[in-house]
């Protein structure tokens, strides 16, 4: 597996209240149905419910990233359902003050060698939009 990390971002609350948030998502699909429609647009055609984030529209079609492993206040992972290759998106949370976090979004992924060439900075990419995005729906209030 190789390991495709974003940088740190902020999150303007502590580690244990943006864990909270990220271990039962259900919350999301009402904050993000709340939303003007530009802001929708933004966040993309995603849905949620208490365990699973629903991306449609992906270049592998839909993807299903499931609630696999939880560390209280530290991390939370997610595991992709049918993907044609095993994919494991995780959150690493770090307090950094009060009422302020860190948060770091890594993309595990299976990637045959010939290939890490031409998918590897998208991934790359798709790590450092997964970790502004977390930062943005955890900062919905």
């Amino acid at each position: 597996m190789t390991t495709y990390s974003s940088k740190p971002v902020e999150i303007p609350m502590s580690a244990s209240a943006a864990y909270a948030k990220l271990s039962d998502l259900s919350a999301f699909q009402e904050r993000i149905a709340s939303l003007p429609e530009d802001l929708k647009a933004k966040v993309g055609d995603i849905s949620f419910t208490a365990d699973t984030i629903s991306f449609n529209g992906t270049p592998m079609g839909a993807l299903v990233l499931k609630l696999s492993e939880t560390v209280p206040d530290k991390r939370v992972a997610f595991t992709a359902q049918g993907a044609p290759v095993p994919i494991v998106m995780s959150i690493e949370l770090e307090d950094k003050g009060e009422e302020k976090a860190e948060a770091i979004s890594s993309i595990d992924v299976e990637v045959p060698a010939m290939l890490k060439p031409m998918i590897g900075p998208k991934l790359k990419e798709a790590a450092e939009k997964m970790g502004e995005m977390i930062k943005n729906l955890v900062s919905l209030k």
